[in-house]
């Protein structure tokens, strides 16, 4: 691999801040102490910073002339898992752990934040994002409502995230459709509760469950194209107290994922019919609501990532025809906002799977990612 030799010769300390943040998780929103640990590190690169959205960090840095401005972004919270590594960095908080490699991600942007201080020789201003709650925090939305297009005119955002199953020299870059939308729905319906010895007697509430259920699974191969990605899952059904007894409330809960936004549009438009539908049928009070929490996460201009990467690890190992993943990235709310393209960086073939307790981030892709940063802000910004 072609890697930048002055990110390459931090590596020692650059493992030892991955690890360091790694037995430090913090979950959410709530990234008080990785930030303070983050700002240190851009004092110490002489690179400004100002607070955005809850416990996000925004660093710029100018360039010798002015031009256009690119930004980057990485995540750094952890998730609610008891970690079971063994590792000598281990979680030091019980039921919190870096399952997603977050702090691999916080690194490799540090990493990126050193070249940058010590190569400003270019035209533009260059934004790094520090992002707290990507792990269905909201954390993108509330940078986002804080002002982040507003104040500044991004150009183009480019964003990357470890990827177990893939090597350590292959990066992933999609065409278009990159992660697939999150929604999340409820039903509740509500009969008439009795005696289960008289159910005629009752509006019993499970019969019309059973055929919402049943119903959700034909949504897909009835009215959705093959060619299309979209999985509807039922999650969770609560209702009932006693075995002798038939409740008048049952409620069910689902999860909604379409890489196209049409697609999404069908799928809310064809449950929430089916709900009226089995209410008339059943004669019960169906109440069904819609959230839409995550769009699609669409790459609009993957070109200048596909050159970078190229660069580093040869054109054989830069793989843009995989599938898109129907896992959720809140990063595809800046893609709504700006162009620009997401990637993933194999974390190693047999690296165990993301928010599993085994599952640490490959210290050796900090360089990787930190790299392919800069090669990508090498290709879109003008050199002087």
């Amino acid at each position: 691999m072609n890697l930048k030799p002055e990110i390459e010769a931090c590596f020692a300390e650059l493992k030892d801040i991955r690890q360091y943040l790694h037995s430090c998780p913090e979950v959410g929103l709530e990234t008080v102490e990785t930030v303070a640990f983050v700002k240190n590190k851009l004092d110490d690169f002489g690179i400004s910073y100002e607070n955005i959205g809850v416990n996000s960090l925004l660093a710029k840095v100018d360039g010798s002339e002015a031009g256009k401005t690119i930004a980057f972004r990485a995540d750094m919270d952890a998730l609610e898992t008891t970690e079971e590594t063994g590792l000598p960095y281990e979680s030091k908080v019980v039921g919190r752990m870096h399952a997603c490699g977050h702090d691999g991600h916080t690194t490799t942007m540090l990493a990126f934040a050193r070249y940058l201080a010590d190569h400003r020789n270019f035209k533009g201003t260059v934004l790094l994002l520090f992002q707290s709650g990507e792990e269905g925090f909201g954390g993108a939305l509330k940078v986002i409502e804080d002002g982040l297009f507003e104040k500044y005119d991004i150009d183009s955002m480019f964003g990357l995230h470890n990827w177990p199953g893939y090597a350590e020299n292959q990066i992933v870059i999609h065409h278009g459709a990159c992660m697939a939308s999150e929604d999340r729905f409820d039903l509740v319906i509500r009969g008439k509760s009795g005696h289960a010895s008289v159910p005629h007697l009752c509006v019993e509430p499970f019969a019309a469950v059973a055929d919402f259920i049943k119903g959700a699974q034909t949504i897909i191969p009835r009215k959705i194209s093959a060619h299309d990605k979209a999985v509807i899952s039922i999650t969770q059904v609560h209702g009932g107290s006693a075995y002798n007894i038939i409740p008048d409330e049952v409620i069910v809960r689902g999860n909604v994922r379409t890489t196209a936004d049409d697609v999404q549009d069908t799928i809310e438009e064809s449950l929430g019919q089916l709900a009226k539908g089995i209410a008339t049928t059943y004669g019960v009070e169906a109440e069904f609501t819609y959230n839409r929490k995550h769009p699609v996460l669409i790459n609009s201009t993957p070109e200048p990532a596909i050159k970078a990467a190229a660069r580093i690890v040869g054109e054989e190992n830069v793989l843009t025809n995989e599938l898109p993943a129907m896992g959720s990235e809140d990063y595809a709310f800046y893609m709504q906002k700006t162009k620009g393209c997401f990637a993933w960086i194999g974390n190693g073939k047999d690296s165990a799977v993301i928010h599993n307790s085994k599952y640490d981030f490959n210290d050796d892709i900090i360089l990787v990612g930190a790299t392919f940063f800069a090669e990508i802000f090498e290709e879109v910004m003008q050199q002087v």
